[in-house]
């Protein structure tokens, strides 16, 4: 089976010819390209606002939080992986930098028999989580993280996808609130996910739960819980708010849009919101009590020798996909024809925004049973070609990466040389 089968789109908006989509889409990278840069504190207030899209209609949204366990047990494990896997070069924040903290979520799920504009209703977020569990007849759990370059953006952002996710799947999508950088510092947003992961799997409430989905940080998580079930069982068994636990793989993984050092980065701006480097890392963005930050360093998520630390995740997503399937893991990989970052948000009345999130519940809704309709689960590769998604077969994943795995890495290595990031103007060498 090849991922055609994944999922034929269903009705979506068509754009009349290819040249209209590719205006559009660059008029859309270049708008968000020229914009003015707000300072990174500035930036995080203003995506951390529950505004962007109110739960109307059939969607629950309940906020509350994962606590935090008094045992820091949790943490050794992280740590424990951190520094088997740690380069000589690497440096790590100290454990006592990291601590355990209370993880905050919103819980989204179907609400049925409401208009399509029906307001969020008046009552505690308790009775919310209650009415979405007790609707909710689906064992799948998807626990979602957003993006946003680990220094900005929240939940709240990011409903298009999860609430999308929620309606196509019939699941709970647990969408969690983890710390940004540069205030807190890799491994942070990891031991956030991991938390979040754990709570989830022995919970103290009734949020059970069974998939993960997210993007760099779950790369993370995904490589750590690997890590762990090489250690042993005294090292990877602990406590957890009482309970002596384990940490079992999830069912599977959907990412989106994680790379940085590879070909396709370097030519490809003007079909993308983002430059080669982050705006964050730009020479001349605005400073303030965050960035840079104290002591300065090249990056905001940590020292940038550090990058290539394995919990970091590996650079492209066409090398992790085609690493994974060389080691026989099962690898659905979908691209889209001159798409950008973020297409679900930007550019959502585009097909391809439409066709996208209907493969990714396909495939969240596959990871649980192993098959897609009545079909085995296979890895396959499709590329999706403008103006409507019209499926171009890739064959096996193993052979995507643009580059040898050994060239990826060498590549890599351009991160020790940048420049420690004072908001001066200065050229970057890449």
């Amino acid at each position: 089976m090849s991922t055609t089968s994944l999922a034929q789109p269903r009705t979506y908006y068509k754009m009349s010819s290819i040249d209209q989509q590719k205006k559009l889409i660059k008029r859309i990278c270049q708008k968000y390209q020229n914009s003015p840069w707000p300072s990174l504190a500035q930036l995080q207030k203003a995506t951390s606002l529950d505004t962007p899209a109110p739960a109307r209609g059939g969607v629950w949204i309940a906020r509350t939080s994962f606590s935090a366990p008094t045992n820091p047990a949790i943490r050794d494990v992280l740590y424990t992986v951190i520094h088997r896997l740690k380069k000589e070069y690497h440096r790590i924040s100290p454990v006592e930098e990291t601590p355990v903290i209370d993880v905050g979520v919103e819980f989204i799920g179907p609400r049925s028999q409401v208009p399509d504009d029906a307001p969020e209703p008046d009552i505690p977020e308790e009775e919310k989580l209650r009415a979405l569990l007790q609707e909710c007849n689906s064992e799948l759990t998807i626990l979602y993280a957003h993006g946003g370059g680990l220094y900005f953006s929240s939940p709240a952002q990011y409903r298009a996808s999860s609430i999308g996710l929620a309606k196509l799947t019939g699941a709970r999508v647990a969408s969690i609130k983890y710390r940004l950088t540069p205030s807190h510092t890799f491994p942070a947003s990891i031991l956030d996910i991991l938390v979040a992961y754990a709570s989830l799997l022995y919970p103290l409430a009734d949020h059970t739960g069974r998939n993960s989905a997210g993007a760099n940080i779950t790369l993370g998580l995904m490589k750590l819980l690997l890590e762990v079930q090489k250690l042993p069982p005294s090292d990877a068994t602990f406590d957890f708010h009482g309970q002596s636990v384990a940490l079992p793989l999830p069912a599977g993984l959907a990412i989106c849009d994680q790379c940085d050092s590879l070909p396709s980065w370097h030519c490809n701006g003007e079909t993308d919101i983002l430059t080669v480097l982050q705006p964050a890392c730009m020479p001349g963005h605005p400073t303030d009590s965050i960035w840079p930050a104290s002591p300065p360093r090249e990056v905001p998520y940590c020292v940038a020798a550090t990058l290539d630390h394995e919990l970091r995740g590996v650079d492209g997503n066409r090398v992790v996909a085609s690493q994974a399937a060389k080691s026989g893991v099962t690898v659905i990989w979908n691209e889209y024809e001159g798409m950008p970052h973020e297409v679900l948000i930007f550019l959502s009345a585009l097909p391809q925004a439409q066709h996208l999130l209907q493969l990714w519940a396909a495939a969240c809704q596959a990871f649980a049973g192993g098959k897609i309709g009545a079909r085995e689960l296979q890895s396959g590769a499709v590329r999706w070609l403008i103006p409507d998604c019209k499926p171009m077969v890739l064959g096996s994943p193993v052979g995507i990466a643009p580059l040898p795995f050994e060239e990826v890495r060498k590549r890599m290595e351009y991160n020790a040389t940048r420049p420690v990031w004072t908001g001066e103007l200065h050229e970057h060498k890449l």
